[in-house]
């Protein structure tokens, strides 16, 4: 989607209109300067219908479904586990065991991340959960089909581009 004032509103405006769920949510720069790319996921009945509905939208280029394509889906975790000193060692191999590095220690806690399938993080969340008070923060999952990449594009060219944001949009 281009990267203009209200467009992530517009977008997350449009799926809470339908009233669908959305499991998760990331957004970042793409290889196009003035276009941010965004995952969602969503559960939804109609995934055609809701499309349609998203490419309807000013600000969004393009809209690629996955569901049915062989994609890769990646998710970061940050996890806070309450580390006394005598149980770090464990603590450090477990996170070790799933790949996890650990990025902080203070004489309380300790803090590492984990970039992982969902499914995988969370194994790992529960597992550090038996060491006792555990605090989490998850990005939101991001997702990129597999195959040919898509050549880059100019963002399109069209009348509403040319003016501010505002009048684009409709609004005065």
């Amino acid at each position: 989607m281009e990267d203009r004032p209200a467009a992530l509103n517009r977008v997350l405006g449009l799926l809470r209109g339908r009233a669908l769920t959305v499991g998760s949510i990331a957004l970042g720069e793409s290889e196009t300067p003035g276009v941010r790319r965004i995952t969602v996921v969503v559960e939804t009945p109609d995934v055609q219908q809701t499309i349609k509905q998203l490419n309807r939208l000013i600000e969004v280029l393009e809209v690629t479904d996955v569901t049915n394509a062989e994609y890769v889906v990646r998710e970061t975790a940050l996890v806070k586990i309450h580390a006394p000193e005598p149980r770090r060692e464990e603590i450090r191999t477990v996170a070790e065991g799933f790949g996890a590095k650990i990025v902080g220690i203070s004489g309380t806690t300790v803090v590492f991340e984990m970039t992982d399938t969902p499914a995988r993080l969370g194994e790992m969340i529960e597992r550090a959960k038996v060491f006792g008070a555990c605090e989490t923060m998850r990005s939101g999952s991001l997702a990129m089909a597999l195959g040919v990449p898509l050549p880059p594009t100019e963002t399109p060219a069209r009348e509403e581009a040319a003016r501010p944001w505002w009048q684009a949009d409709g609004a005065c």
